[in-house]
């Protein structure tokens, strides 16, 4: 009871600064809009002026609305950055804010810092994909299929691969004070490994075995499943599993390395240190 109450203190703070500073929500409206239109005009581009390419795509895809195909992996790739960030970036914020040394020594459980700071990134997180649904529906004129409750069903599949990821960065933040050239090369493993905009079967076979290393690449597969495809969570539930599966191997290693990484600060005394 202790720790929910601490972990609530912590989301309140937070919730408290995110609502305090609302110049996030300008970023996190335009990129939605913006990011897909590269992928899809670049298909346009490259199917011909016949649109052959349209068919092969539908062969290896299994679906020919190839732009839905793109806004769907570029939701949840938005969704599994913003939350992955901020998550992942939390203690760093504490630390340039200068907070961070004074509330690690309060009488309580560390990792709950990094799960209250998890509570806000998820309202971050459904912000980016409620305001994705709207422009995606409004402009790109995308018919999405299946209903909400499946659609949140599949989002919170990813949370597991989330913030294992996300414990892995604030453990750097820990050791090496600094986590932004890793979140960026993360960032780039999954646009170019998790079939964003692509099918990951084009991809050659190391590539593919790395694939399918990581959970974001069946939690995209099931989004389009249940989004696109319509097949709902009985189609799409070998995909959720493995997803949830995966991720929690990733949120165990997370943890692992947030008890070795608290260890080590604490024995030589590195806190304080930028």
């Amino acid at each position: 009871m202790q720790r929910l109450r601490n972990i609530r203190a912590i989301a309140k703070k937070d919730l408290t600064q995110l609502i305090r500073y609302p110049t996030w929500m300008i970023s996190l409206t335009i990129w939605p809009l913006i990011f897909p239109m590269i992928y899809i005009l670049t298909g346009v581009v490259m199917a011909g002026s016949n649109g052959g390419g349209f068919k092969d795509f539908d062969k290896v895809a299994g679906t020919d609305n190839f732009s839905a195909f793109i806004v769907v992996g570029v939701m949840v790739w938005m969704w599994v950055n913003s939350v992955m960030w901020s998550f992942g970036t939390s203690l760093r914020d504490e630390q340039t804010r200068g907070t961070l040394e004074s509330n690690w020594l309060c009488p309580i459980n560390r990792f709950d810092m990094l799960i209250g700071g998890a509570m806000v990134s998820i309202v971050m997180g459904f912000f980016v994909v409620f305001v994705s649904f709207i422009e995606y529906r409004l402009l790109y004129g995308i018919k999405f299929t299946g209903n909400v409750l499946e659609w949140i069903i599949v989002f919170l599949s990813l949370i597991p691969g989330v913030y294992g990821f996300g414990t892995m960065f604030a453990s750097l933040v820990l050791w090496a004070k600094e986590t932004g050239a890793t979140v960026q090369l993360v960032r780039g493993i999954i646009t170019i490994f998790c079939g964003i905009s692509f099918p990951i079967m084009i991809m050659p076979q190391w590539m593919q075995n790395v694939a399918n290393a990581l959970p974001f690449t069946f939690g995209i597969s099931a989004a389009r499943k249940i989004m696109i495809q319509n097949l709902g969570l009985v189609g799409a539930r070998d995909d959720i599993l493995m997803c949830l599966l995966i991720g929690f191997i990733y949120l165990v290693m997370g943890r692992l390395c947030f008890m070795a990484v608290e260890k080590k600060v604490r024995d030589s005394g590195s806190l304080e240190r930028f």
